[in-house]
């Protein structure tokens, strides 16, 4: 057959595949796919481990005091898809930033009802930000808060103007994700905080039907009147909240619960194994757990002996045994796998798998081209002569796999001649310990995460959420401070040129790996679990159209705007 010919069908072939064996995105967004032909109707069983529910549908108070149905009845203005950046828009449409990026222009979606028939505008955006700047409870975010230079809202036709009074174009992923509620009614109320909206009218894709104390059970019933045509495909979904991990995996085993987000140890073994075929989970990395090391203290304030330590970890060790190989070993940098090639110096691939590389011989040189070596009873001795002293490696008692992991990390010190030993201690008293700079070394999550590096970097090494020792730090707990990166986070903060901010994370990027603050370790996961039973069209590797936090969340709304039934 000639190579020509060959090419033609093989071509054929190839576009009758995307066309009919692969589901992609629409022309709404990212988040919403196109599956092709799919069944309509059916009811999704969710199990949470929620504990008792609170009767309210307010989406200004914190999840813990409301049903957590917010994100399936009220809407953003664009879905963030926060492993990649990837925007959706919803009631929004499109945003662009003017006057050297003092201004935010947001264009909101025509045609969109809320469930009560009332015609959503521009007035109702404008009106939900300067809510809930009038009522600062309802600001969990912290919008406008000063440091983040918001000073006005305005609707203007079918746009709302927001303006900065200082460039702070990260704040965008915020305002975007913030759910949007009625004037008519809102406006109304004497008290918002308080509020416990029962009865709640919003844009989304349900409507609350009843919830049920006793059996602690919520029901949602499609809208409609939906603006999205054809979405949603399920009828129905049906919440029951349980007390524990336990009940949620007997749920699950049975067959009685379609989807939910829980923790499961060795989850490839006791859930995936039993049934491949059905049994499906969805747990990107999200999160990166680090060890602090304490700057402020010798030898820890010396950038070397930081980095022989990122060698001397085992961290696929750390996460095999803490996770069950769920998520992975992180990078020496940190930066989220999926964000990685977007965003990484790709002069620094080099450098971030060395110091992350599991190397203990390369680490004792490294300590040993600094002064630092092992004496004849095998502890490490400073350049001073002194053997180190021992340190203290926090843990709360009852935190099993942080336990696992710190203890992985002092066996992995004692190679080097470093002796660190394991205090379990109370929440309260281990929170104080690290946020008020009083320990040696610590493991715990990083502050920061978002949808680019810049939410990971600037939480840990701003140094405006730094205090003095003794003092409560909100964050940067290791203490590390470099000019030259706060004007990488000043820039990139002020500027919404894409070439502008990548070149400011390299900046960082290069120094962090020359100086290494603190010790990337593993990534954490997500924990959706759910069965292929009677639905599909759940996230997945091959359709990561959402992250995967649970039906609470504003995933949660993306998830339960594409399942569908098999």
């Amino acid at each position: 057959m000639k190579k020509g010919l060959t090419l033609l069908i093989f071509s054929i072939l190839l576009a009758g595949i995307f066309s009919f064996g692969i589901a992609q995105s629409t022309t709404q967004g990212p988040a919403i796919v196109n599956w092709g032909n799919v069944k309509y109707g059916g009811t999704l069983n969710v199990v949470m481990p929620w504990g008792q529910l609170t009767n309210s549908v307010n989406p200004f108070l914190p999840t813990s005091q409301t049903l957590q149905m917010q994100n399936l009845i009220y809407e953003s203005l664009f879905y963030v898809n926060s492993l990649t950046g990837q925007l959706t828009p919803m009631l929004g449409t499109s945003y662009k930033w003017s006057d050297n990026n003092l201004i935010l222009t947001v264009t909101v979606r025509n045609g969109v009802k809320w469930s009560d028939g009332t015609p959503f505008t521009a007035n109702d955006v404008a009106f939900t930000f300067n809510l809930i700047k009038k009522y600062p409870a309802l600001d969990l975010g912290a919008l406008w808060s000063k440091d983040n230079y918001l000073e006005s809202v305005a609707a203007s036709d079918d746009s709302v103007i927001f303006t900065f009074s200082k460039p702070n174009t990260p704040l965008l992923y915020a305002i975007l994700g913030q759910l949007i509620v009625p004037e008519h009614i809102w406006s109304k109320l004497s008290d918002p905080a308080t509020y416990p909206n029962q009865n709640p009218v919003g844009t989304g894709p349900f409507l609350l039907d009843s919830f049920n104390p006793t059996t602690n059970t919520i029901t949602l019933v499609k809208n409609p009147n939906y603006w999205m045509a054809g979405r949603p495909y399920i009828d129905k979904i049906v919440v029951r909240s349980v007390e524990s991990n336990t009940t949620v995996m007997l749920e699950l085993l049975r067959g009685t619960a379609d989807w939910s987000y829980v923790y499961i140890p060795d989850v490839q073994k006791t859930w995936v194994s039993k049934n491949p075929s059905i049994n499906k989970i969805w747990w990107p990395m999200n999160s990166t757990l680090i060890l602090y090391l304490n700057t402020r203290k010798y030898p820890f304030n010396n950038p070397v002996f930081r980095q022989a330590i990122s060698m001397a970890i085992d961290r696929a060790a750390a996460e095999e045994k803490a996770y069950f190989n769920a998520g992975g070993p992180s990078s020496a940098i940190g930066i989220l796998p999926a964000q990685q090639s977007e965003w990484l110096d790709p002069t620094l691939e080099g450098l971030n798998t060395s110091y992350s590389k599991y190397d203990p011989k390369a680490a004792q040189e490294l300590l040993a081209s600094i002064g630092f070596k092992k004496n004849a009873e095998g502890n490490l001795v400073g350049p001073d002569g002194k053997v180190l002293p021992t340190y203290k490696l926090p843990v709360v008692a009852g935190w099993t796999d942080y336990l696992t992991i710190s203890q992985i990390i002092a066996q992995n010190l004692k190679e080097l001649g470093i002796n660190a030993i394991i205090t379990q201690e109370s929440f309260g008293s281990w929170w104080s310990t690290i946020t008020k700079g009083m320990y040696d070394m610590a493991f715990a999550w990083a502050t920061g995460s978002g949808p680019t590096p810049y939410f990971y970097f600037n939480q840990e090494l701003n140094p405006s959420f730094t205090s003095p020792v003794g003092q409560t730090s909100s964050s940067n707990w290791s203490g590390y401070t470099n000019p030259l990166i706060t004007a990488a986070l000043n820039t990139y903060s002020q500027t919404s040129d894409l070439r502008l901010q990548k070149q400011a994370m390299y900046t960082i990027e290069r120094i962090f790996l020359q100086d290494m603050p603190f010790v990337p370790v593993v990534y954490g996961t997500e924990f959706d679990v759910f069965s292929e039973s009677h639905f599909t069209g759940w996230p997945s590797e091959s359709h990561p159209y959402a992250t995967g936090a649970g039906i609470g969340s504003a995933e949660g709304e993306m998830i339960a705007l594409n399942v569908h039934l098999k």
